[in-house]
């Protein structure tokens, strides 16, 4: 018993000891100098050309003007947004940064009231569309944000070019279609009623080619398209292609050709995909080359320029017509999705302009590289350039 009471007594000393202890070190801590910080780099770095390297290497222009609305900063990203070299804006007024009153009024209403400012601006020496946000600092001035939007505002207006380019392509032909069922709906002389069937024919057709293609560049765009890649002959995908068309030349009064190289290696293909882009082709070729033209296909090796030199062929097929040609101005445009060189030229000939967008993304999506040339007035030639099976 005598020694439970000792162990007892021994822990109330020992709580006791340290309650005292505890209360010793907090009197030291709050009667001790406050100690600076640890420090995460010395006193002696260079934190200016710290900064400077952290500015450079954002993907955002940013610079600084100080009350006067001087620039005091501007990183390499901000000068490319605007087109601007340092020399030129070094100390000098913003308006000679922005070159636009706009943004400039933007910026000093932002100093005076304190308040941040933001607007949309398409600098025209860069012709960028630019996301400008002005900061305001505490010792004056403000901190300018530049982000650009170009690619954004690019997709934006791509996909109201898609909206309005389908809504234009169906409500022609469902115009059409509601008008010969209304009159079937009359009963007409049964020659009248043939012959709206086969008008009625056509349109469905031509909306089936539409919701074809417009299915088949979705699958491609989206990456969900899988390419069978094995080795085919070139000279075989050529002769396909043109005996599948060659009836539609025909009734257009078109002399179809061609003219493949005996020592043509095959390529590497999905055979079905690649003979579809190849009817792309052909099929333009036929729609704009007048009664009584010529379309010639041509299929060669091939050696890029700039390619190795290690071996490796290529197989280039060309596709050539007598057409009316190419403008310059729309060449460059001519794969895009929907794109058309005339509409009111075209309208007749039932072209939606998504027949070279997807031989694009095919000839691409096996390696190769697809590109027109044209003479206005004289006609137009396709190159598709792939690279041979090994």
């Amino acid at each position: 018993m005598l020694m439970e009471w000792l162990i007892i007594a021994l822990l109330l000393v020992a709580l006791i000891a340290a309650l005292v202890w505890n209360r010793i070190l907090r009197r030291k801590l709050r009667e001790a100098p406050p100690q600076p910080p640890p420090m995460s780099h010395p006193p002696s770095e260079d934190y200016s050309s710290l900064f400077q390297a952290s500015m450079e290497a954002i993907d955002v222009g940013v610079a600084i003007v100080d009350k006067h609305l001087r620039v005091r900063f501007s990183n390499r990203r901000c000068l490319e947004l605007l087109g601007r070299r340092m020399s030129e804006i070094r100390d000098r007024s913003l308006i000679v940064l922005l070159r636009d009153p706009r943004a400039e009024a933007l910026v000093k209403e932002a100093i005076e009231r304190r308040e941040e400012r933001a607007d949309i601006l398409r600098p025209v020496l860069t012709r960028h569309t630019i996301d400008f946000r002005c900061v305001p600092l505490e010792q004056g001035g403000a901190l300018l944000l530049l982000r650009d939007l170009t690619r954004l505002s690019q997709l934006e207006r791509a996909r109201r070019d898609l909206i309005a380019n389908v809504s234009h392509d169906l409500r022609t032909p469902l115009t059409s279609l509601r008008l010969l069922v209304e009159t079937l709906q009359t009963s007409p002389p049964p020659e009248v009623v043939e012959r709206m069937l086969h008008q009625m024919q056509g349109e469905i057709d031509g909306l089936t080619t539409l919701v074809n293609k417009l299915y088949d560049l979705s699958e491609i765009e989206s990456g969900r398209l899988i390419l069978q890649l094995q080795p085919f002959p070139a000279g075989a995908l050529v002769e396909r292609a043109i005996e599948r068309i060659n009836p539609h030349a025909q009734q257009h009064n078109l002399t179809l050709s061609s003219a493949v190289a005996e020592d043509l290696p095959s390529i590497l293909v999905d055979r079905d995909r690649m003979e579809q882009a190849l009817l792309n082709l052909l099929q333009n070729a036929v729609k704009f080359t007048p009664p009584g033209g010529k379309i010639s296909v041509v299929a060669a090796p091939a050696t890029p320029s700039g390619s190795r030199q290690d071996g490796e062929q290529w197989v280039e097929i060309v596709v050539s017509d007598t057409g009316p040609g190419i403008p310059p101005e729309d060449l460059p445009r001519i794969f895009e999705r929907f794109y058309k060189v005339d509409r009111s030229r075209t309208r007749g000939s039932g072209g939606m302009g998504l027949g070279l967008a997807i031989a694009k993304h095919l000839v691409e999506g096996h390696g190769g590289r697809i590109w027109a040339e044209s003479t206005f007035g004289e006609g137009s030639s396709f190159h598709i350039l792939l690279p041979a099976a090994k």
